[in-house]
């Protein structure tokens, strides 16, 4: 599949030359707008602490919580990184291979406790904000490092038209990706493969991930599996991918309802990677 840095729509830049901490009303405004139109955006030379990124997440979008503990801070991690409701990926304790967010590093759309979560449903606006703090100069493959994404409004409609008629009667099961206690039920949600976005009112495609069981193969699951397959190669057969090249203090926000997106792996064992994850429904 075709790999391109940059895309017709993901991607553009905003706020240059601006302070994220220090938004104004009318700033913040913007940023959201283009959000919606773009479905990836990205804020540059950005020097935050997890809890002034926190904060900002809290004045722009609502809380970002969603019924998550605080945990106590870890002694051997710089406490400027650390802030309930921020999550650290990467290696920032040092070259090891063992990597936060590793499981992040195939394809899927990100909307973590909402399966768990009453009154939200899967089409809720659920923003994803990344900061880059510390940048490997390369992934595995010798190229920049770089998060992926596919625009899947472009994807609905590069898709012939018998197919849009077929995938607009049909619905999945989405499962949160945290796994739950032994014996315990795993909550899901039932969401159409079409969705209009709530904002634009664009149709798009939302798959979920590979875990999403589509409705009827309930009691089947190898087969379930198999449809998601082949139809996200479908999916990749005929939509570029866009490659966000990192660099230091991009602070990258993608909108889960438009796009799907996978980590790239890196040379942890040589390379730091240190970023900061807040995850948000729009509320305001």
């Amino acid at each position: 599949m075709l790999k391109v840095q940059q895309h017709s729509r993901l991607g553009k830049e905003v706020l240059q030359e601006c302070n994220l901490a220090q938004l104004t009303d009318q700033q913040i405004q913007h940023l959201k707008q283009s959000l919606w139109e773009h479905g990836v955006i990205v804020v540059r030379n950005q020097k935050l602490t997890a809890t002034q990124l926190k904060n900002f997440a809290i004045q722009t979008f609502g809380d970002s919580t969603l019924g998550r503990r605080p945990k106590p801070l870890d002694p051997e991690i710089n406490p400027d990184l650390q802030s309930p409701g921020v999550a650290i990926l990467g290696n920032p304790k040092g070259f090891s291979q063992e990597i936060v967010g590793k499981i992040g590093w195939q394809w899927h759309h990100d909307k973590d406790r909402l399966p768990k979560t009453e009154g939200l449903d899967m089409n809720t606006l659920y923003v994803v904000m990344l900061y880059g703090v510390e940048i490997p100069p390369e992934g595995i493959d010798g190229q920049p490092h770089t998060t992926e994404f596919l625009d899947m409004v472009e994807a609905y409609h590069n898709l012939n038209r018998q197919h849009w008629q077929e995938l607009e009667q049909l619905w999945m099961y989405h499962l949160s990706p945290f796994f739950s206690s032994q014996g315990e039920e795993i909550p899901r949600k039932l969401h159409p493969i079409v969705s209009t976005h709530k904002v634009t009112g664009h149709k798009g495609l939302y798959l979920g991930s590979d875990t999403s069981i589509l409705q009827g193969l309930e009691d089947k699951p190898e087969e379930a599996k198999q449809y998601w397959q082949e139809l996200f190669q479908s999916i990749l057969d005929c939509t570029p991918i866009y490659a966000h090249v990192w660099q230091p203090g991009d602070i990258l926000f993608w909108d889960n309802s438009q796009v799907m997106h996978t980590g790239m792996p890196y040379d942890a064992q040589n390379y730091k990677r240190i970023a900061l994850r807040v995850g948000v429904v729009n509320n305001r």
